[in-house]
């Protein structure tokens, strides 16, 4: 549409001429102003304007919240003598604690691991951390604790809390751990 006395209005009977029976649609007529481009320059489109295309936003991913995890450890010589997986008084005491402080939950699930100190062979104490971890288990089923599902294992004189070499390391080693998990 260049000629002499050429305009916007010259470019648009051009654009016209080329659409015949079509609408024709400015498409960015603001850029003449805003780049100094040549006023007898005009981009168009044949057609009646397209409707706008709404924007579909993918909901955000919700990061699932982990269920809250409780961490017990009951460990020392109150809770099993050498080479006994027999409950002490004081153990049964921290077991009732546990109880009455979680009266009425349900766990989705429910963990315990029974641990030995390092006095005696793999095999023996493999089968004395179960027999704890046994105690342990029956002990809070017969006292009403619910869990969905429960895992009970012994790791014998494996993952030490303490060192073997002192009788109040060895204490601490004999002991049971306790998951809970909502």
């Amino acid at each position: 549409c260049h000629g002499l006395l050429s305009g916007p209005q010259t470019c648009m009977k051009a654009a016209r001429k080329i659409c015949g029976e079509e609408p024709v649609r400015a498409v960015d007529s603001a850029r003449a102003l805003r780049d100094k481009s040549d006023p007898a320059t005009l981009v168009f489109q044949c057609g009646a304007a397209s409707p706008p295309v709404a924007q579909t936003v993918e909901p955000k991913q919700q990061t699932p919240v982990s269920a809250p995890v409780e961490h017990l450890r009951l460990a020392g010589d109150a809770l099993f003598s050498t080479g006994q997986a027999t409950l002490m008084p004081n153990a049964l005491a921290s077991l009732d604690k546990l109880m009455s402080e979680r009266k009425g939950t349900t766990f989705s699930r429910v963990t315990i691991v029974g641990y030995t100190d390092s006095v005696g062979s793999n095999t023996y104490n493999l089968g004395l951390s179960n027999r704890r971890a046994q105690a342990v288990a029956s002990y809070l089923k017969e006292q009403g604790l619910k869990g969905e599902t429960w895992s009970v294992t012994g790791r014998g004189k494996a993952g030490p809390v303490a060192s073997n070499a002192t009788a109040d390391g060895r204490a601490n080693n004999r002991r049971v751990e306790i998951e809970l998990t909502r």
